[in-house]
């Protein structure tokens, strides 16, 4: 049964009642978290401010796991007792390239599959759907660097649909979703910053004005 959060952005306190559901999936009153971010972090710069915010789900300890630079095969034996699994936002095709380098795909497949929560944040979020053809819209500073091309976007496919974080309803977000549509005839939810999708088995839940294209 899989259990999913897909979010946004969470820069600022989310919902309590988003909160409440998070901690509602995960299930235990001091959970384990894994953290995998996006790219190396030496100095936390971006780990620390999220770890305030997941305190708030009554975290009791984390397992960090540095996929890019720094990664250890060893640190896999923790990650996979966690509770919950974190992606973390960020360069979604730096991401995915390094996570695919490293194996953890099919890893992550894995953990959910035994019953795992994974948690993801913006690219975390994309890179937990079938392909991240939504990244070339969201991370354009990102595109002309990335190493991957379009053939390379196949992704962790826990969910059947595409996830558009940051939405605004800005013009250019709904060209884009027409473009995706004609490209690839896929169900596109737009997810506005502090949203969410949670799956808990075959249940769906929306959270703040998801919209459905």
């Amino acid at each position: 049964m899989k259990r999913l959060v897909l979010l946004s952005e969470w820069k600022d306190d989310i919902s309590s009642k988003l909160e409440q559901r998070i901690k509602d999936l995960i299930g235990k009153d001091r959970p384990q978290l894994g953290y995998i971010p996006s790219q190396t972090d030496p100095d936390g710069t971006y780990y620390f401010p999220m770890k305030n915010r997941l305190d708030r789900l009554g975290i009791s300890d984390y397992v960090y796991c540095d996929i890019d630079e720094a990664f250890e095969t060893r640190v896999l034996g923790n990650l996979g007792n966690c509770d919950a699994i974190f992606l973390s936002g960020g360069n979604t095709f730096h991401f995915l390239a390094r996570l695919r380098e490293r194996g953890m795909l099919n890893w992550l497949r894995g953990y959910v599959n035994r019953g795992g929560v994974v948690i993801g944040v913006s690219a975390g979020a994309m890179i937990m759907t079938d392909k991240i053809n939504v990244a070339e819209y969201v991370d354009t500073k990102y595109l002309a660097s990335s190493q991957l091309s379009s053939s390379q976007y196949g992704a962790l496919g826990l969910v059947d649909f595409y996830f558009y974080p940051h939405w605004t309803e800005e013009p250019s977000q709904q060209r884009a979703t027409k473009e995706l549509k004609r490209s690839d005839n896929t169900t596109i939810f737009a997810c506005p910053d502090g949203g969410a999708i949670v799956i808990d088995g075959d249940k769906r839940e929306y959270f703040d004005h998801v919209i459905e294209y």
